[in-house]
Formats: C-alpha cells, sequence, structure tokens
C-alpha cells in the first residue's frame, strides 16, 4: 500500500502518463539476431527468458538494458522461423553468451530456463542473478512472481495476460513475443531495485550465496538418482492388491459401499451413523476425517478409521511413490526451488516435464528402490541434531549445552529432566511411560518436546499433534521450560528484536524482515527462522558450493541430492582408489564441522556419515566418528563395508 501510494504521488506531479520507452525488436531478421547477441557478448549485464512449447524453445528473448530487447522466435505458425544453418548459428552464439562466467545474466526463476537449456541443447549458463531469488530474500511475505515484481520496482504496466492471451484466448505471435521481450526487459530494470533493497537490508551476501546455488541444483535436476524399477513396480502392484483388500473390508464393517475418498460420506458415517463424538479441523472449526480425526477414532475401537488410515497411508505411497512417472533412463528426478521456503531451505517437487516428485521428504518404504549406479558406493552426511544445537548455543542453554558437548543422548537426557529421573534409568521401552495411554516410551516423549518446543508449540497444539489429555500436555512443556529456562530468554530477546525494526538475523548474516501481523505466529515464525535458516546455509554454502566450486579437489564426488540438513553422494570404486574418496569424505566433514559463529561464541556441528548402495536403512551402515580419525583407516573401512555389500547382494 505504501509503495502504491508512493507511485500515486509521483504519478500525480505531471499530468500525463509517462510509461518506459523501450526499444523491441520483434520478427528479427538473421542479421538483427547476430548483431544484437554480439551486442550481449559485449555487455556485463544481459537479461534472458525462455518460452517453451511442446517441450522445445519456441522463443528466447534477450535484453542487455531495460530499453534495450529482443524476442528471437524460433517457430512460426508451424513452421520453422530461421534456416537450420541459421538456427545452428544463433545457439552457438547464444551459448557462448550464457556460458561466459565474466558475463552476468539475470532472470525470472532462472533455475528452470538454465535446467531446461542444458537438458534440451546441452548450454550451461553460469554466473546467474535471479529476481525471484531476490524478491524472496527482501520480502518473504510478499508474492515472488514477476508481475507483483514488476509493480514493485518498475513503471511497466500489467502485461501478463499478453502471454495467457496467445495460451488461451489465441492471439497474435507477435503479442507472444513482446510478452516474452518483457519479461526480459522488465528483469533487467527491476533487478537495480531489488539490488537496492538488499544492501538497505544487509542481505547482498545472503542473496548472492542463494543465487550461487542454482548452477548445482541444476546439476543435481539433471543427474537424477537410479531406481530399481522392477523392485519399485512390484511393489506397487502389491500395495494396489492390498488396498482393494482392505477396502472390501471396510464395506464388510460398515456394512454398505463406503468411498475411502469421501469425506461427506465418512462423516455421515463416523459422525452420524455410529454416533461418534465429531472432531473439528483448528483452523476452519468444520468437523472432519482428516488423519487426526481417523487416528483419535482408531484409538477409541473404531476398526473402520484404522482401516481407513491404511488405505490412505498405502494409496499415497503408491500413487505418489511407487506409481512415479520415472525419466526415460529410469531415474527420479527432481526439481529443486531455490527459495521455497521463507527460511531460506529449499523445496524440491516434480521436474519441469512433469515426472519425478519431491525428493526431500521420501518415505522410508521407497528410500530402498534408490540405488547407487554401477561400480558406485553412496555416501549421506548428515548434521547431527542441527537445529537443537542451534537453539541451544544461540540461547544459550547451558543444559543443553553441556549434553552436546559431553556426548549425552539429549533425548533421554530432556526426558529424566521432565520426569525427575537419572538418564541410566529414563527408559526407552515402548510403553515404559504412562502419558499417551502407556504406549510410548520416556525418552520418546523428551525427542518429541525437543522437537517442539524450542520454538514456543503451545500445550494445547502439543496435546492435539500427539494425541494426548491438555493435563499431560501441559505437565511436559511446563517440565521442558523448567529445564531449559534459556529457550524462554531466547524466545523473549527475539521478539525485542522484532519490536526494534521487525529483523531477525542468522548465525551467517542472513536477514529475515517480518511484515506479518504481530501476534503469536509471527513470533513463532521468528523463533524458527534463525536455526533453520542457519543449518540451510550451513549445508549449502560448506557442503552444496564447497564441493561444485573445487572441482580440482572434488573430482570422484557426484553430488546427487540434498535433504535440507543433509547431502547424498556418490563415488566410483573402480575409477577412483578408497584413499581418494576418504580425501573427499574428510574434506567435506571438515568443511561442515568448521566452526558457527554467534556474537562471542563459536560452536560446532558434528556430521554423521553413512555408507551403502541404497538410501534405506538397511541398504546404508553408519561409520562411527572414530573410524574417521584417518585417511587409511576410513579408506581401510570404506573398503571392506564395499566388500560386506557386494557379498550380500551376490548371495
Amino acid at each position: 500500500i505504501a509503495m502504491d501510494l508512493r507511485r500515486i504521488k509521483a504519478e500525480s506531479e505531471y499530468p500525463d502518463i509517462r510509461l518506459p520507452v523501450r526499444q523491441i525488436k520483434l520478427r528479427p531478421s538473421f542479421f538483427d539476431t547476430m548483431q544484437f547477441l554480439d551486442e550481449c557478448a559485449a555487455s556485463e549485464l544481459v537479461a534472458y527468458d525462455i518460452e517453451v512449447m511442446r517441450e522445445q524453445v519456441s522463443c528466447i528473448s534477450f535484453a542487455n538494458s531495460p530499453y534495450h530487447v529482443i524476442s528471437i522466435p524460433f517457430v512460426s505458425e508451424g513452421a520453422d522461423y530461421f534456416t537450420p544453418d541459421q538456427e545452428i548459428a544463433i545457439w552457438r552464439k547464444i551459448d557462448a553468451i550464457l556460458s561466459n562466467s565474466e558475463i552476468k545474466k539475470v532472470g525470472q526463476n532462472i533455475c528452470f530456463d538454465s535446467t531446461f537449456l542444458f537438458q534440451r541443447l546441452g548450454i550451461m549458463t553460469r554466473n546467474m542473478e535471479d529476481t525471484m531469488i531476490g524478491q524472496a530474500i527482501c520480502y518473504p511475505d510478499f508474492p515472488k512472481g514477476l508481475d507483483f515484481i514488476t509493480s514493485m520496482h518498475t513503471r511497466e504496466p500489467y502485461y501478463k495476460d499478453e502471454g495467457k492471451k496467445w495460451f488461451k484466448l489465441g492471439g497474435s505471435e507477435a503479442d507472444f513475443w513482446l510478452y516474452n521481450a518483457k519479461d526480459s526487459a522488465v528483469c533487467f530494470e527491476a533487478l537495480s531495485g531489488i539490488r537496492a533493497d538488499l544492501a538497505t537490508l544487509k542481505n547482498t551476501d545472503a542473496y548472492e550465496t542463494q543465487c550461487k546455488l542454482v548452477e548445482p541444483l541444476t546439476y543435481m535436476q539433471l543427474r537424477g538418482i537410479k531406481v530399481d524399477v522392477k523392485g519399485m513396480r512390484a511393489e506397487a502392484e502389491r500395495a494396489g492388491i492390498e488396498i482393494e483388500r482392505l477396502t472390501t473390508r471396510l464395506c464388510e464393517l460398515s456394512g454398505y459401499k463406503l468411498n475411502p475418498n469421501s469425506p461427506a460420506q465418512l462423516k455421515d458415517y463416523f459422525y452420524k451413523v455410529k454416533g461418534a463424538t465429531p472432531y473439528y479441523d483448528r483452523k476452519t472449526g468444520a468437523a472432519t476425517t482428516d488423519k487426526n480425526a481417523l487416528k483419535r477414532l482408531s484409538r477409541k475401537g473404531y476398526e473402520e478409521a484404522k482401516v481407513l488410515l491404511e488405505i490412505r497411508r498405502l494409496s499415497k505411497l503408491k500413487g505418489t511413490y511407487l506409481d512415479v512417472t520415472l525419466d526415460a533412463d529410469n531415474r527420479l528426478r527432481c526439481s529443486f526451488n531455490p527459495v521455497g521456503t521463507e527460511s531460506g531451505r529449499l523445496s524440491s517437487s516434480e521436474t519441469i516435464f512433469g515426472t519425478g516428485t519431491n525428493m526431500q521428504n521420501l518415505p522410508i518404504e521407497f528410500r530402498k528402490y534408490l540405488m547407487a549406479d554401477a561400480d558406485c558406493m553412496m555416501y549421506n552426511m548428515d548434521l547431527s541434531q542441527a537445529e537443537n544445537r542451534v537453539v541451544a548455543y544461540i540461547a544459550p542453554e547451558p543444559s543443553m549445552i553441556e549434553a552436546f558437548e559431553k556426548g549425552v543422548d539429549i533425548h533421554r537426557l530432556t526426558a529424566g529432566l521432565i520426569f525427575g529421573k537419572k538418564l541410566d534409568e529414563v527408559s526407552d521401552t515402548a510403553g515404559s511411560c504412562s502419558i499417551g495411554g502407556g504406549e510410548f516410551s520416556e525418552r520418546f516423549w523428551g525427542k518429541k518436546a525437543n522437537h517442539g518446543l524450542n520454538y514456543d508449540l503451545g500445550y494445547r497444539t502439543f496435546a492435539f499433534l500427539y494425541e494426548i489429555p491438555e493435563a499431560e500436555s501441559k505437565f511436559i512443556v511446563e517440565q521442558y521450560h523448567k529445564a531449559y529456562p534459556g529457550v524462554r530468554q531466547y524466545h523473549a530477546w527475539v521478539r525485542n528484536q522484532l519490536a526494534k525494526d521487525k529483523t531477525v538475523e542468522n548465525c551467517f548474516g542472513r536477514r529475515r524482515l517480518f511484515l506479518d501481523r504481530w501476534g503469536d505466529e509471527l513470533f513463532k515464525s521468528a523463533y524458527s527462522f534463525i536455526p533453520q535458516s542457519t543449518v540451510a546455509d550451513k549445508i549449502n554454502r560448506h557442503g552444496i558450493m564447497y564441493v561444485y566450486y573445487n572441482q580440482q579437489l572434488f573430482r570422484p564426488v557426484d553430488i546427487i541430492l540434498q535433504v535440507h540438513d543433509s547431502i547424498v553422494f556418490q563415488m566410483n570404486y573402480k575409477k577412483y582408489t578408497w584413499e581418494e574418496q576418504a580425501e573427499c569424505i574428510l574434506r567435506i566433514k571438515q568443511s561442515l564441522e568448521s566452526p558457527i559463529q554467534w556474537h562471542n561464541t563459536k560452536f560446532i556441528i558434528p556430521v554423521g556419515l553413512e555408507v551403502g548402495t541404497s538410501m534405506s536403512k538397511k541398504g546404508m551402515v553408519e561409520v562411527k566418528n572414530a573410524e574417521c580419525s584417518s585417511v587409511a583407516g576410513l579408506a581401510g573401512r570404506l573398503s571392506s563395508l564395499n566388500e560386506q555389500f557386494r557379498t550380500s547382494l551376490h548371495v
């Protein structure tokens, strides 16, 4: 609103509407195209944007200033726009521009464009900036689409319907090319405003770091992971048969055909036919038969609810994962979003071609079908209890810090403090604790408290999430904060920071501006920002980017996945010796375990290492810290594990 009012004031100072005048080349000749690309090749900064039809580039635009733009079409009226020789010459010129690390390239969601061009044409875009990334880091609470960015940082009138008109209403080709050209022009123009805002917020380093992630993310997206297709499809068939059996059982229990996917039928059955007390959605206030409601109904003895939960679990597993569309080479891939969350953590989804899935939230039952390539060992390096450690040191909370530095099991310690027991008296046996109906252990509740209460989860929400009476939940919450008073001191400090300028800064200098309504929801987001964004920056800067941009040290390493606080990679044991692989692992470990600075305090997040042939629990073996003390010792352990896996696979 403030930006719009400033715009109105500026517009009111003269009677006419003074819009930017852009020189846009549409329907260029081959000579015009090559001349413009030569000008781009001599520029320090260019913006570009592609439009895709039938999984091919239909046109590409370039801008070497906000007012000098071209849209280069490759198709017109169903036929080639250029001759084959001319098109080859154009693409070679484009390749020279995009792959030149001396020329900065800017785009909107440039990860899409760079991935597509590399996948289809082998063009690797280097030295990239992204208006979407800049907007997301400046203003996480605002939309980050180019239409919103254009309204904030340029005087270009809304034009996005020009593209929609082409796709939906049959507009002219010229409309479509103009739309393509304007995308590059406004990206170029908006960048200066976004960069100015980043500098004001002291977030330039966070932005540039996030932009540097695009290259390694492009690589991981295209590399993918090998899949045991035969095993996965067989499991999908078994899941389908079991779903049919359970659906039949559900009908037997209800006495009529009950649709597991119909909320209306299920509510009618449980709350009217069976007379169960309704459960309500906490946000909408409407009666619900969601997962939490069914779990409660199941615990009350309704076998139908238990069957429905299993049907839903198997349907999700089958539909989202076991039946996933793989690429032609039978590899699983995803698309990464470098600003998928407000904390700076990555998110992932299906690929730009409609294959694959979110690979950062894979269920255990599916991971066993993700395999190392032939003659390769798979490695998973994860930051141990990372967010808990960050909270402990920044709060600070002395009891937590002492536990981490002495190697004490933090979940067992927390349970002991909650239940008033010594560490060695805390039970890890299911059913050893009366809370929650006596189904769980004391350590279980210590773990749940650690995961939920650092960010000020209320006792009512804790009770709702873990399905326990509010009195039991209140006991856990109060005992937790009594044991760890530093956590509430941290919350107070965060609220004080927000009151000053509505910004909070993490351990790497990344700042977040909070513009939402003042209150508990804003506070909880702020409490979680520092730990979550610190861990994200740590794994990205000292893991992914460290390896990718130091290939002289990490030639054997093939990074294939990042999962929030861990990286997964593989190395070929026939091509590289175990000593070479051990050296790479220890370098990455040293980088990830480099100290994190918080004011006058330094702390380390230890790194765990797992080695195996697949991403399942059984497919990987933990390598102890003591076995990572030297190159020779680790190399010997890796060699023996390889023999162990090869023998078991052969058997």
